[in-house]
């Protein structure tokens, strides 16, 4: 294995969730993320047999598409203010299709790398988490800026921790640990929408571990072990994990009545024509009195500034990293999709990663028919 590019991609997940500047700055896991990016490029150079996954292929298409709406809109306004965000779609494709080389030539010990970066990054934001309930804030923001990010880099670890053992964690205190903080920040976070999606994601674990029995016992061990260690949280912290559960809940139909206006949906239903072809996510001065803050919704988001061609090859970027995945995948991945319903999680670079990570696990089916497979097919 390639030990600088190895090193870089495990300092890039483990400093994942630390935020040391302000939001929508590069943080330290970018600088590492981008040498990996570095790394993975020189070593494909002398490689004449490297191929395009269809992944690659719908995702890059999508990234082209996002950079020609930019550019037409740069061209149109005379402002350069379109290509930041932008710059995100790029940088995501970059350390994405880097990751899933590294993954394609190293297999096993990649993923062990993955899962020991994820499990550490959670712990991280978990250990702030911890400080910050003991300290009585009312929403934890852990290692990060704002809960929101706290709920949805949780939500993502949690999946990949867990699709990278098939669902069926294995009993490694690393990964336990790690499964734990996951689960305690989007708790601690208090939103709506992340408990939404975790619940999603539990039934996911429920559904790969339900058929068999020793699997089934183990979920039966693990869950309890998990709950405990967030009830330990509350108690440490007095009950504040359970008091800020309870003034969500009591806001949540006031918020859902409010969701159009908040969330900025208005701002397509008011200027639709912008959908065909999209808008660009800048000078949102445009669309007064419908500006102000970006549309908090992924997929709508997509929609109106990258218009019908953006939205469809997001949607079927998502659709290939999924298409050969079990069931409990599908429903453990739709975690994190409800919640970028409410929240525009486009820019989490974690994200990303959890389609590269199960467009590789499950590309050829489950992972065990897989393994079959080449048991009894060895290349």
């Amino acid at each position: 294995m390639n030990l600088i590019g190895a090193l870089l991609l495990f300092l890039g997940l483990s400093l994942g969730s630390l935020y040391l500047f302000p939001s929508g700055g590069p943080q330290l896991t970018d600088v590492a993320l981008v040498g990996f990016v570095g790394v993975m490029l020189v070593m494909s150079l002398g490689d004449k047999h490297l191929k395009v996954s269809p992944l690659a292929m719908c995702w890059g298409l999508m990234v082209l598409w996002v950079v020609l709406v930019c550019l037409s809109w740069t061209l149109i306004m005379e402002t350069t203010t379109f290509f930041r965000p932008a710059m995100f779609f790029i940088y995501n494709f970059l350390v994405g299709i880097a990751l899933l080389r590294f993954l394609g030539v190293y297999g096993e010990r990649a993923k062990v790398l993955i899962r020991n970066g994820v499990s550490i990054a959670l712990l991280i934001a978990g250990g702030h988490v911890l400080v910050q309930l003991a300290l009585g804030v009312n929403r934890t923001t852990g290692s990060f800026n704002n809960p929101n990010q706290l709920a949805y880099f949780s939500l993502c670890g949690v999946v990949v921790l867990l699709m990278l053992d098939d669902f069926q964690p294995k009993l490694r205190p690393l990964g336990l640990a790690g499964l734990a903080s996951g689960v305690l920040g989007i708790l601690a976070a208090s939103s709506l929408a992340a408990m939404g999606g975790g619940a999603l994601v539990l039934i996911g674990w429920a559904m790969a571990n339900a058929r068999q029995v020793k699997y089934f016992a183990r979920l039966l061990l693990l869950l309890p072990l998990l709950l405990g260690g967030v009830l330990w949280a509350d108690m440490s912290s007095d009950g504040q994990v359970l008091r800020n559960l309870e003034a969500r809940l009591d806001r949540a139909p006031s918020k859902v009545d409010s969701v159009y206006e908040e969330r900025k949906f208005d701002r397509l239903m008011n200027f639709p024509a912008y959908a065909i072809l999209g808008a660009g996510e800048a000078e949102r001065e445009r669309f007064a009195p419908y500006g102000g803050h970006e549309i908090h919704s992924s997929f709508v988001n997509m929609l109106f500034a990258y218009g019908l061609p953006g939205l469809g090859l997001f949607l079927l970027t998502i659709a290939i990293a999924l298409r050969r995945a079990p069931l409990y995948v599908w429903a453990g991945v739709a975690g994190p999709l409800i919640y970028s319903m409410t929240h525009n999680g486009l820019r989490s670079t974690l994200f990303w990663m959890l389609l590269v990570v199960c467009w590789h696990l499950y590309r050829q089916g489950s992972i065990a028919a897989s393994s079959h497979r080449l048991v009894l097919d060895p290349p």
